[in-house]
């Protein structure tokens, strides 16, 4: 899966990020906002993803721009794609209210926290709690996550005694943790403040 857009996955070309931005507005967008917002392609490319969305029907010209037709229906299959993002992070945390450990934090940071990865990135997680998460967790838990995605998870399981020796070494993998976490279950709370 494409961490940084998970719709290109599935619709590589331009028309996946044009199709993301469009479909999760609900307000009409001018060509160059939805190029703004779709960070990649040129003006021009974007002018052609959306002149053959048009013609599709799939996106509607109105007064102020471009617009999402909700009514298409393709539309119900481009709103799960745009979700698929969403649609991962619920996974996990369900899968995570299923374990009979449970941990003060689950949370990914890295690429998918930033959405600056692609389809070869890996998820990177962190679970912190009291005692160390069981191996057999974490390995059902990496396995998961490559069949739900396809990407490798990178998973960083932390004692309560791991992280306050984090703290007191002012590692900067925290500081990124505080900044960027995505934070599946418990409380970034946990993390503590930022040493000074």
């Amino acid at each position: 899966m494409n961490v940084a857009s998970p719709i290109s996955s599935v619709v590589p070309s331009l028309d996946g990020p044009v199709l993301e931005v469009l479909a999760g507005s609900a307000v009409p967008l001018s060509l160059s906002e939805v190029h703004r917002r779709a960070t990649r392609g040129a003006l021009n490319g974007v002018r052609k993803v959306l002149g053959r969305l048009v013609r599709e029907g799939v996106v509607l010209v109105v007064p102020g721009g471009y617009l999402f037709n909700r009514d298409h229906i393709v539309a119900p299959a481009v709103e799960s794609l745009v979700r698929l993002r969403a649609t991962f992070l619920a996974r996990l945390h369900a899968e995570v209210a299923t374990w009979s450990y449970q941990p003060d934090l689950v949370g990914i940071f890295g690429s998918f926290a930033r959405r600056d990865g692609d389809s070869a990135s890996d998820i990177d997680i962190v679970i912190i709690g009291e005692e160390r998460c069981p191996d057999d967790v974490l390995d059902d838990l990496a396995r998961r996550v490559l069949t739900w995605t396809g990407n490798r998870a990178q998973v960083v399981a932390l004692t309560a005694l791991d992280l306050r020796k984090l703290r007191s070494t002012n590692e900067p993998i925290l500081a990124e943790w505080r900044r960027d976490l995505v934070v599946v279950h418990g409380d970034v709370v946990v993390l503590g403040e930022v040493s000074r």
